[in-house]
C-alpha cells in the first residue's frame, strides 16, 4: 500500500498520482453509446459527455490504488466545467486535501482534478472515506 493513501503517513494538498490522456473520438462515442447519449450527428464534432471527464479519475485511482483495504467512500461532491473535446490533451490529479477524526474514526477527504491543455476545468469531484 502507497503510505501517501494511509491516514497516519498521507500528505496532505500534495499531488498524490496524476494522469494524462488524450480525447479519442472514438472513446467519446464509446461512452455515449454506454450511457444512452444519442451517437454524435455526422459532420459534427463529437462533444464528450460531462460525466465521460469522471471516468478518468476512477481510472487513475484504480492504477494507483489510492484506497487502502476497507476503506469506506462516501458522499460525492462533483463539479463540471468546460466540455472536453476531441483532440484535448486532459490532466487528472489526485490529493489528499484534509484528513480529521470524529467519533473515534478517521476521515479523510479526497479531490480529483481534470483540466484541459488550456487548464480549464473539466471536472472535479471530492469524497470523504471513513478509513479501517
Amino acid at each position: 500500500m502507497n503510505p501517501d493513501f494511509v491516514y497516519d503517513t498521507a500528505r496532505l494538498n500534495h499531488v498524490l498520482c496524476e494522469g494524462i490522456c488524450n480525447v479519442t473520438a472514438v472513446d467519446v462515442e464509446k461512452f455515449r453509446q454506454l450511457m444512452g447519449y444519442p451517437a454524435t450527428p455526422v459532420g459534427q464534432a463529437p462533444i464528450t459527455p460531462p460525466s465521460m471527464g469522471l471516468t478518468y479519475g476512477l481510472k487513475l485511482g484504480w492504477e494507483n490504488a489510492i484506497f487502502a483495504p476497507g476503506v469506506i467512500r462516501m458522499g460525492d461532491e462533483d463539479m463540471f466545467g468546460v466540455a472536453a473535446r476531441v483532440g484535448d490533451r486532459l490532466v487528472t490529479q489526485f490529493r489528499i486535501v484534509e484528513k480529521f477524526e470524529k467519533k473515534g474514526r478517521k476521515f479523510m477527504k479526497y479531490e480529483m482534478r481534470t483540466q484541459n491543455q488550456s487548464d480549464q476545468l473539466v471536472c472535479s469531484v471530492s469524497f470523504t472515506v471513513i478509513t479501517p
